[in-house]
């Protein structure tokens, strides 16, 4: 998985939109130079929800900054996961949610986390979003009910546009009453159905790239 992530930062498929593939030192946001940009700093702000239980996938990440995102907004990675039972909290912690990007500094200068599979994906998403003129942030949620504690980090973090995984389709009614900013929802394809809103393709509320 880690390769696959690896290989998506190196290789996205900027010709089609639709689909993505399938196969230094300092603070993040001073490590990110942002595309130009006329109107400078914007004020969407992107979240990307994902089943924090999962092995990390790109594939939300990638279709966000390719279609909706702009260069300087903020982009959130919300990883949405239960209360946690010792098994599924230590399998949980060697994946990016429990690394923080400031770390990343630390990691390039010890040879040792350099080679931590967990600080490379992190270092690899980071590679991603600075390639956009984005700067990531990260944040769990985790509890019960969890759709309703989704819906409620969501609103605290004023989204403007949200993208939620495949694992999330079984909440797609429950988000599209409480949630009233732009969404898109990931299917098993790995394509967007758009929920509410109209993305940088031009899809609108209810269709999908198949439609």
């Amino acid at each position: 998985m880690l390769s696959l992530l690896v290989r998506k930062v190196q290789g996205a498929d900027m010709q089609n939109p639709l689909r993505t593939k399938k196969g230094g030192a300092g603070l993040v946001e001073d490590r990110i130079q942002p595309k130009s940009s006329s109107s400078g700093r914007t004020n969407k702000h992107v979240v990307v929800v994902m089943d924090g239980l999962k092995e990390f996938n790109a594939e939300p990440l990638q279709w966000a900054l390719e279609n909706v995102t702009s260069a300087g907004c903020r982009v959130t990675l919300l990883g949405a996961m239960p209360w946690l039972n010792i098994p599924l909290s230590t399998k949980t912690l060697q994946d990016v949610w429990y690394g923080e990007f400031e770390e990343l500094s630390a990691s390039n200068e010890n040879g040792e986390l350099r080679r931590d599979a967990r600080y490379q994906k992190l270092q690899a998403v980071l590679d991603l979003c600075q390639t956009f003129g984005v700067v990531p942030q990260k944040e769990i949620v985790m509890g019960f009910p969890l759709r309703t504690l989704v819906v409620e980090k969501i609103t605290n973090l004023h989204a403007t546009w949200v993208v939620f995984d495949r694992y999330q389709r079984k909440y797609r009614e429950f988000f599209a009453e409480k949630i009233q900013c732009n969404m898109v929802m990931m299917n098993e394809s790995g394509e967007a159905d758009v929920i509410r809103g109209k993305s940088k393709i031009g899809m609108t509320e209810g269709e999908s790239p198949a439609s």
